[in-house]
């Protein structure tokens, strides 16, 4: 790699992927800054939406003249505001998002597309990487420059889900978490739909943690807290597993849809634009680029 600009891996994946998919902003309509997006409030854009009165300060440009002409009563024309939403991104950091590095890469791939997505959009982008309880600002310009891994918050010694999160009401609100700790959902989730907006979780997948590789007595070390146990693993066992892994997502992933947040596990395995190309575009995750 030299300084000529040539992008890391992360970013790479990410501009890739960004090219035929971005979060789901076509899901409402935006207020915020001026941009891109078409919005819910009254604006500048050339899509005419109604018309009141007048009122001393407004911009004469906006005059209805016509309507003038026609009845001495001057009204103001108004239009559908250009507005980019404002995107907030909380990224997980805790031992379990870490636990291989095609995890840690998906993980980096992830933050990179949703910033990469928000560029695209023009839109203001705020992040916070969170390990537990706690939580650490983390700029954009550190993800682009492939840093923002250098700084991050201290693990506890507790399997604890990330926050109290601070989302912005109104804003495009995504979650990237393996969601691996115990629990109910609504601790995080109540948050995340709260205040208008679109929630999306996104939730790096490896297919090995889906069942379990080994038999006989294995000594396990929880990646979260360090504790040692010696685990005799028989099929019994092995199918409980099993079985639990896929309750826990099935229970995340009914709680998402009663809150009306887009949820998607992706893939770490393959290239982001194919992972993403599956069950997170099929669940509205994330849409097509026109």
């Amino acid at each position: 790699m030299t300084a000529s600009g040539a992008l890391h891996s992360a970013q790479r994946n990410a501009h890739a992927a960004a090219a035929r998919w971005r979060l789901p902003f076509s899901r409402q309509a935006w207020r915020g800054l001026a941009g891109n997006w078409i919005g819910a409030g009254s604006g500048s854009s050339l899509d005419f939406q109604d018309h009141r009165n007048y009122v001393p300060g407004d911009d004469p440009r906006h005059i209805h003249w016509q309507a003038f002409a026609r009845t001495g009563a001057l009204t103001m024309k108004l239009y559908r505001a250009e507005v980019a939403p404002f995107v907030d991104i909380a990224v997980d950091v805790s031992g379990s998002m870490a636990l291989t590095p095609a995890k840690v890469a998906r993980a980096d791939e992830l933050v990179a597309f949703c910033v990469e997505c928000a560029d695209r959009a023009g839109a203001p982008v705020r992040l916070h990487a969170a390990a537990g309880r706690a939580l650490r600002a983390v700029a954009a310009d550190e993800v682009r420059a492939e840093r923002w891994r250098e700084r991050l918050p201290a693990p506890g010694a507790e399997t604890l889900p990330p926050g109290p999160l601070p989302w912005r009401p109104g804003a495009m609100k995504v979650l990237i978490s393996d969601l691996l700790f115990p629990g109910d959902p609504s601790s995080l989730l109540v948050s995340l739909a709260a205040g208008a907006g679109v929630g999306v979780v996104l939730a790096p997948a490896l297919a090995d943690e889906a069942d379990l590789p080994w038999r006989g007595n294995i000594e396990l070390t929880d990646c979260e807290t360090a504790a040692v146990r010696r685990q005799r693993i028989d099929e019994p066992l092995a199918t409980r597993y099993a079985e639990a892994y896929a309750r826990h997502f099935a229970l995340w992933r009914e709680a998402c849809r009663r809150r009306g947040i887009l949820f998607s596990r992706v893939p770490a395995e393959g290239t982001l634009a194919t992972a993403l190309g599956g069950e997170a575009f099929s669940a509205g995750a994330v849409e097509a680029v026109a």
